[in-house]
């Protein structure tokens, strides 16, 4: 969340300084850039403000992982007894995923922050591992076939 917070505020400055730049280059290449722009200005915010409301539900008795946000009601995702958790890198960091057995890398859902090498964040991750992680990989363990 707070690389968000950073890239929201470049765009701002960006912004400001397209609007500056504005009589010295093409108005196609302005509004591009624009464009571009107001893109991760969304982006960011959704990652600000929405991003973090989204809970996912474990129910055992129902065998089901639910997914609810801001916008949308519980709903069901996927079984529990089909559930896998992976590891999902992207540009120098990553994260925890959730998704099926056989299609898993299809259809997956961010259930962690961004983790990378800092200090800082080993210690986040240590938390999250024992704390959540471990909870869930009972559950999971516990719906499947003996």
């Amino acid at each position: 969340m707070n690389l968000s917070k950073w890239v929201l505020s470049g765009i701002l400055v960006c912004g400001t300084g397209l609007f500056f730049v504005q009589k010295y280059i093409d108005k196609q290449m302005f509004w591009v850039i624009g464009v571009f722009l107001v893109y991760f200005f969304l982006h960011s915010l959704y990652d600000i403000q929405i991003g973090p409301k989204i809970r996912y539900t474990f129910d055992q008795q129902n065998n089901a992982v639910y997914k609810s946000s801001l916008f949308f009601s519980k709903r069901k995702i996927l079984n529990l007894n089909e559930a896998v958790i992976f590891v999902h890198s992207e540009m120098g960091s990553w994260y925890y995923s959730l998704g099926a057995q056989k299609s898993q890398f299809v259809k997956n859902y961010r259930i962690s922050e961004n983790f990378s090498s800092s200090s800082k964040k080993d210690k986040r991750k240590k938390e999250y591992d024992e704390v959540i992680l471990m909870k869930i990989d009972k559950l999971i363990l516990s719906m499947q076939p003996s």
